[in-house]
């Protein structure tokens, strides 16, 4: 989760130029869907958290709001069925960029000024370009999602048993030192 964290936030610092585009409901969902809705809401909130420290703007009162939009995107990604499919993906995309442009423009309109309206009408262009982005984003999840769950090992339950197997492998023995206070003839 660390990773994606990581990833997400570096990516919306080198893509900050590009206004509106940003990959960060990518990892949000993606996360929701390898490792459940609280997990994904872990990344998406703490993936903007991290990465307003890297853009132009920071933090500020908008943080917040920035941080709950992208924790109902992993929130969503959580719904998606295992075997996602292109319009499980696109619909949680674009359902999770909705939620993110009404909490984030009724912000805007009553914080700045009042005027809803007005904030949703100037922020067409960006509200357009943001669905965009996302959908060609969404795109890519299935065939990311897949290739993470079946080569990365990031199937959870798949990872515990895994790492549970070599744990009994190992049988108190690491680098071919014994450790103190095993003695694996003591089992027998």
């Amino acid at each position: 989760m660390s990773m994606f964290v990581m990833l997400g936030a570096g990516l919306r610092a080198a893509m900050q130029f590009i206004p509106s585009v940003e990959p960060v409901t990518f990892f949000a969902v993606l996360a929701g869907w390898l490792f459940g809705s609280i997990r994904g809401f872990m990344v998406g909130a703490t993936t903007l958290y991290v990465s307003n420290f890297l853009v132009f703007g920071g933090q500020g009162p908008w943080t917040p709001f920035q941080a709950i939009s992208f924790g109902i995107a992993g929130l969503l990604g959580g719904l998606i069925s295992k075997r996602m499919r292109y319009i499980e993906a696109i619909g949680c995309m674009l359902a999770a960029t909705i939620v993110f442009e009404l909490i984030m423009n009724l912000f805007s309109g009553i914080f700045f000024g009042g005027n809803i309206l007005l904030a949703f009408f100037t922020a067409g262009y960006f509200i357009v370009v943001h669905v965009i982005s996302n959908i060609s984003f969404a795109l890519l999840m299935p065939v990311v999602g897949r290739k993470m769950r079946d080569f990365g090992g990031f199937h959870e339950k798949g990872f515990i048993s895994r790492v549970a197997g070599t744990l009994a492998r190992l049988d108190g023995t690491v680098r071919g030192f014994k450790l103190p206070g095993t003695n694996p003839r003591a089992r027998q």
